[in-house]
């Protein structure tokens, strides 16, 4: 985008990227390192709720899995209908 687009857009979207920037913070480091960068954002709060959502998600789907061969070994789901059932429980948990 930085080299494709017109100015206008680029605006818009730094006044974009600008509202979800809470704080930089610039800090000194000895001799002529560079200097370390730490930027406080809503947005890292946002990618790290949906990191723990998605890790969330995999873990209900593989307890879900799990319980559904089981209820299959068991013959508690050896009808189509109820196996039916079953996912339509599933789906809407």
């Amino acid at each position: 985008m930085h080299e494709h687009a017109d100015s206008e857009t680029k605006q818009l979207f730094f006044n974009i990227v600008h509202q979800f920037i809470q704080k930089v913070v610039i800090g000194k480091t000895p001799g002529h390192q560079p200097a370390s960068l730490e930027v406080h954002s809503r947005i890292a709060s946002i990618l790290a709720a949906m990191e723990a959502v998605a890790i969330m998600e995999r873990q209900f789907e593989s307890l879900n899995r799990h319980d559904y061969l089981g209820k299959l070994r068991a013959g508690e789901i050896d009808t189509e209908q109820k196996q039916k059932k079953l996912l339509d429980a599933y789906a809407e948990i």
